[in-house]
């Protein structure tokens, strides 16, 4: 029969460092701060990385929607034509304002001009936008309209029959679309279609009286085959 004693003896005597190493407790509680602390790392780079995701992904679409947002302002929401057309007149500005001579003008406008109608096809304007500056009526009661396009750039008809004589700018109370004009007033906002005319030296006909408003405030002389109040 085994003494009690014994067992006690034998329970005290065995050694406490022969629990395995997983369940020592100066091991087990480091090692879970270790995996605590390294999950919480894991956690914040997440959260970073999620926040620097969505961050990024709100300034493209930013981007996105900046780059997407038509060209014109004021005048409506140019077509690519236009918008190149009146960006090649803003460009030209400084060439034509820097000339010292008549000659050094004329040699700018031309160039200009030339520029101008590589860009149009068929020397018309399709669906363009501006703002009416002037409209009215000639004696025998024929339209006329000037649609501003950009600040100090215009598309008109000639304003009276004398200068309309051979060009047929104005508008007959026959045209279809007579009827929209005679409710528009100056400041509203329209979409048209026109042919610009051509002159002797120029593919573009200017309206303007000398060459230097032309250069500084052109306004081309077209005919108009549709205006529509936006």
């Amino acid at each position: 029969m085994t003494d009690n004693n014994d067992s006690i003896d034998k329970a005290e005597s065995t050694p406490k460092e022969s629990r395995p190493w997983y369940k020592k407790k100066r091991i087990v509680i480091p090692l879970v701060l270790v995996v605590l602390i390294i999950g919480a790392g894991s956690n914040s780079d997440s959260e970073e990385s999620g926040t620097a995701t969505a961050s990024s992904s709100t300034e493209n679409a930013a981007g996105n929607s900046s780059a997407e947002e038509p060209v014109g302002g004021e005048f409506g929401n140019y077509p690519a034509d236009q918008a190149a057309f009146v960006k090649a007149i803003e460009d030209a500005k400084e060439a034509i304002g820097a000339a010292e001579t008549d000659l050094q003008e004329s040699v700018a406008l031309r160039a200009r001009d030339k520029q101008l109608c590589a860009l149009l096809t068929g020397n018309k304007a399709t669906n363009w936008t501006g703002i009416i500056d002037n409209v009215g009526a000639n004696g025998e009661g024929k339209a006329y309209v000037y649609v501003e396009i950009a600040e100090k750039v215009k598309v008109i008809t000639w304003n009276n029959s004398f200068s309309d004589i051979s060009d047929n700018t104005l508008i007959p109370t026959s045209s279809k679309f007579f009827d929209k004009l005679v409710a528009m007033q100056k400041g509203d906002l329209v979409t048209f279609s026109a042919t610009f005319l051509k002159s002797g030296n120029s593919c573009l006909k200017k309206g303007n009286l000398t060459e230097f408003f032309y250069g500084e405030r052109p306004e081309f002389v077209a005919k108009f085959s549709d205006i529509t109040k936006s």
